[in-house]
């Protein structure tokens, strides 16, 4: 649909700029009337000019032809186009100039066709004792005719060609600018009316896309939930069956066994079910300064027995400098992050095996504070790493899969992220980045 509402702007507009097109080929093949106009009035500045030098030079008959070219030519110079000389009635046309001839070699006839015009406009100014202009209209071009007595039975005249334009070429402009006008609003009318057409087709494909991102996620998240349920489930069945089909010598025995399963396993279901619960509670992080070298301290304290008892060595790493900080205190919700590094801890201490090491650090760099949770295990299978904060993610039996998803949604909310380092050759190191203040 998109693509053929494109052909059609770009075909109508295409079509448009054609027409336009042919309208100002048409308009070049035709003049204006300004052209004429201009023609004439600056015809009537040479002729002054020419009076004016006549009369310094004291201009008179039987003078030099020299001299009274120069003068016309000198009248002339200036106006590219025009040609002209002087008239009188014993000499007819002479002193003929065109210094701004275009052609090859230097111009000294007058036009034979124009002569008898020529003759009849300088008759009229001599006997008018005033300027007098006429116009030949043509096919392709006008001929614009000034002349003007410059001295006693002395008249100049000049001439020049204008490209002739037809009585319709105002209409034609005015059709072109209004078709270009139009075009161009109806072009930019027709465009809004796309733009808001696709603007609420994208918001149709973009809801239609959460929907179905968002069924994805919740069949994933079904499925998770009832892999982890269906686990303990059987468990308890089984323990259930075995004590239930027990000889009576043994079913005591076994009842008590299949008793204690079944505590373990409901204590399970409850942690996913508290873990999974606590996701989907929105987060509020109550903000306030920390001491962070003490409550870090105590989170390592927290976790120290459980580390001796897997033989794991459970350290602190603290930027120097970081206790006496020119920025003071950071600040964060201390009760959920506290959950946050004790779920980065337990992954930790489930994953390390006996003899490794496990290091709990903080940083301090332009405005923000990162904490971290390291250790020298085995590390994240690559398959994993994608989707590692995903609920229901787990790479180890037993795992609810919900800690570190519980631990992004707390970043998050802090405003801060959560991130795996994946440069790591050896095992595994999560980052938490937390604004500062």
């Amino acid at each position: 649909m998109l693509k053929r509402d494109l052909s059609w702007l770009w075909a109508a507009i295409a079509a448009m700029v054609v027409v336009l097109i042919w309208l100002l080929l048409q308009l070049g093949r035709q003049g204006a009337d300004a052209q004429v106009a201009a023609a004439r009035a600056r015809g009537a500045v040479i002729c002054q000019i020419m009076r004016a030098g006549a009369g310094r030079m004291a201009l008179q008959r039987g003078q030099t032809t020299a001299l009274e070219r120069a003068l016309v030519d000198m009248a002339l110079r200036e106006d590219a186009g025009f040609e002209g000389g002087l008239w009188a009635e014993s000499r007819g046309a002479y002193a003929y100039a065109f210094p701004t001839y275009d052609g090859s070699g230097v111009k000294q006839d007058a036009p034979a066709a124009e002569l008898p015009r020529i003759a009849a406009l300088a008759q009229q100014a001599l006997a008018s004792g005033q300027a007098v202009q006429d116009a030949r209209p043509g096919l392709r071009e006008a001929v614009v005719y000034s002349a003007c007595p410059v001295a006693p039975g002395v008249a100049g005249w000049t001439l020049t060609r204008v490209a002739t334009l037809a009585e319709t070429a105002l209409n034609h402009l005015i059709l072109a600018v209004s078709l270009l006008l139009g075009s161009l609003l109806l072009a930019g009318a027709w465009f809004a009316f796309l733009v808001m057409r696709w603007g609420r087709e994208a918001q149709r494909l973009a809801a239609l896309l959460a929907n179905s991102e968002r069924m994805a996620a919740l069949g994933s998240l079904a499925a998770g939930l009832a892999h982890e349920i269906r686990n303990p489930l059987g468990t308890i069945r089984m323990k259930v069956d075995n004590a239930l089909a027990a000889p009576p010598a043994k079913r005591e025995a076994r009842t008590e066994s299949a008793l204690r399963t079944t505590l373990l396993q409901v204590q399970r279901l409850e942690t996913l079910v508290s873990s999974l619960l606590a996701l989907t509670q929105p987060f509020h992080p109550k903000r306030a300064p920390v001491a962070l070298p003490a409550w870090l301290e105590q989170r390592r304290l927290a976790h120290a027995d459980a580390a001796a008892e897997l033989g794991l060595t459970l350290t602190l790493a603290i930027q120097p400098g970081l206790e006496s900080a020119a920025d003071g205190q950071p600040g964060f919700d201390a009760a959920q992050m506290e959950r946050v590094i004790d779920n980065l801890l337990w992954n930790a201490l489930a994953h390390t095996p006996s003899g490794g090491h496990i290091e709990l650090g903080a940083a301090h760099g332009g405005q923000h504070l990162t904490l971290w949770v390291a250790d020298d295990g085995n590390g994240v299978p690559p398959p994993l790493r994608a989707t590692l904060f995903d609920p229901l993610v787990t790479g180890r039996d037993g795992g609810t899969g919900l800690g570190l998803a519980v631990v992004r949604e707390v970043v998050q909310a802090h405003g801060g992220r959560v991130r795996l380092d994946t440069s790591r050759p050896q095992g595994t190191r999560i980052e938490l980045e937390l604004p500062w203040l």
